[in-house]
């Protein structure tokens, strides 16, 4: 796990001032050195640094730990490949799991920090924290006894999470209320699944929200599609699949999604290793689900690696109309392997390239600056590649949308808004005050809502940040008001039906998800995107 690695800098001033006294101290007794290289080659660093932890260990004025210096060093060395190749400690392993299964032990909630308190976020339904009554907005005080005023949420985490089975007791104070409760909690197995929504954007174009490739990604794809496919009020005629913000995982996964929509024996992606034994072709080898359907991916700029692959390819063989913007432009496989005393070392093993033969990786960690950094392969240095249709694409630099939209842009208001807590603590009021909500597709706040909230924004009309950023708090809670609006109404959908009710309100003011329904209902604009120009 890639840690925080301030602490490097000074372990390597100390090691390089040893090395200068090993030096110094054996030049006589060391044979010269006949290889006119002037570089020393990794065995002979490997020596050095071993000659002089023995005599920091023997001469350092202080103790030193070790196993946090080896630790930070570790991390280090490997950052100088990529920011991919990382080092799992045996402390890291329920991370490692976590990343790739999506399942860890704990009370199955988002947390987040509030001042000096961190509070639920999000309890999810028919998980422990939501079993034991907490709500959004509670914030938590003890847990087994222990304050936890003042701690971060990385320290509350670790706290809350555990064996599935074993139990903790938790201590809150909600909002509006005087009185500290404390309920006992049995924590259990979490999975957090990959398809976080799914459902109708209209009477015929369904939508699945996919959000991370764990290894059950392409079962609740399957599952969703299935329910879809099966409900007897719609009629599937075209697919949203949305990657936006999706960063990988499992490339296993990407090809089972994406044979879920080719014909049996297509390509997906090929890896090359830095041995030809190593390289990997993965082609479709089950019939699809639904072949002809049509389809719209939306990606982003934080799309990347096997939300890459599926697009990518989706694109390549001219299956689905690619909408949004440019990718991430992560094209390099990484694979694992165990380590000694139960450490795991995630590697960079292979490039890829999808059915176009291209390789989409934006960034070459080969070629770093004088000062250390990368930068992007510059679009004069791309290739050209064609699809199965003809059409032109490129490598080296993510995947280019069919589509381009701009990305929606959050006022200044809101953003500071939300920074500040008070569309949060609004829809917490809320929530304590109104016992039910219509059905989510018919709930709107009222103009005495929306006036309530205004009077949250007051106190703050003379913070800094106002100023700063040319906010007329009067003015812009009017002109802004259905922007506003809509965030609030998403916020408390959350308190009333979790995720899924926040994120159906998402979808209802998407731009990027109009456009794409704009796309599927004309069909004739449809296949000439996906033909030759």
């Amino acid at each position: 796990m890639r840690k925080n690695t301030c602490g490097t800098a000074r372990m390597i001033w100390v090691l390089l001032l040893a090395l200068t006294c090993v030096l110094q101290a054996n030049a006589q007794s060391q044979p010269s050195r006949t290889n006119k290289d002037p570089h020393l080659d990794a065995q002979q660093y490997m020596d050095i640094l071993g000659q002089a932890i023995t005599l920091l260990q023997d001469r350092y004025v202080d103790s030193i730990n070790w196993s946090k210096a080896l630790y930070a060093g570790i991390n280090a060395a490997l950052y100088e490949l990529d920011p991919y190749t990382e080092f799992y400690s045996e402390e890291d392993q329920n991370e490692w799991k976590t990343m790739t299964t999506g399942e860890y032990g704990g009370v199955g909630a988002l947390i987040q920090q509030d001042g000096d308190t961190v509070i639920i976020a999000n309890p999810y339904p028919e998980k422990p924290a939501a079993q034991a009554g907490l709500r959004a907005g509670d914030a938590i005080l003890a847990i087994d006894g222990e304050p936890m005023l003042k701690k971060t949420t990385a320290q509350v985490s670790e706290k809350l999470r555990g064996e599935a089975g074993t139990t903790l007791k938790l201590s809150f104070l909600r909002p509006y209320t005087d009185s500290v409760q404390t309920v006992e909690i049995t924590r259990k197995k979490i999975a957090l699944d990959a398809v976080t929504y799914y459902g109708w954007v209209s009477d015929s174009i369904a939508y699945i929200q996919l959000e991370q490739f764990t290894d059950k990604a392409s079962l609740g794809v399957q599952s969703a599609l299935l329910d879809l496919r099966a409900d007897t009020k719609h009629t599937l005629g075209g697919l949203v699949l949305d990657l936006r913000s999706n960063p990988g995982g499992l490339v296993e996964e990407a090809v089972k999604i994406v044979s879920m929509f080719v014909p049996k024996g297509s390509p997906v992606v090929e890896t090359k290793a830095k041995l030809s034994q190593w390289n990997s072709t993965f082609r479709t080898n089950t019939h699809p689900i639904e072949p002809n359907l049509p389809m719209v991916v939306l990606v982003d700029r934080g799309s990347a690696s096997a939300s890459e692959i599926v697009s990518g390819a989706m694109q390549d063989l001219d299956r689905a109309v690619v909408l949004g913007e440019r990718t991430f432009g992560k094209g390099l496989v990484q694979s694992s392997a165990s380590l000694p005393y139960n450490t795991i070392i995630k590697y960079t093993s292979a490039k890829y390239y999808i059915p176009s033969g291209r390789c989409i990786q934006a960034i070459d960690y080969s070629h770093r600056n004088e000062d250390g950094s990368v930068g992007r392969i510059p679009d004069s240095l791309t290739h050209v590649f064609h699809t199965a249709h003809g059409r032109e694409v490129r490598d080296g630099g993510g995947i280019q949308p069919d589509v381009a939209v701009k990305p929606q842009v959050m006022s200044h208001l809101l953003w500071f808004a939300m920074q500040k807590n008070v569309t949060f603590d609004f829809a917490t009021r809320y929530r304590h005050f109104h016992d039910s909500i219509p059905p989510v597709e018919d709930f709107h706040i009222t103009d005495e809502d929306y006036k309530e909230f205004c009077g949250m924004m007051s106190p703050w009309g003379k913070d800094s940040l106002l100023k700063e950023y040319r906010i007329d708090l009067a003015h812009d809670l009017d002109s802004l008001r259905s922007e506003i609006s809509e965030a609030l109404e998403s916020e408390i959908a959350l308190r009333y039906y979790s995720t899924k009710g926040r994120t159906y309100k998402y979808i209802e003011q998407d731009l990027w998800v109009a456009k794409a329904k704009e796309i599927l209902r004309d069909k004739k604009r449809y296949k000439s995107i996906l033909k030759q120009k």
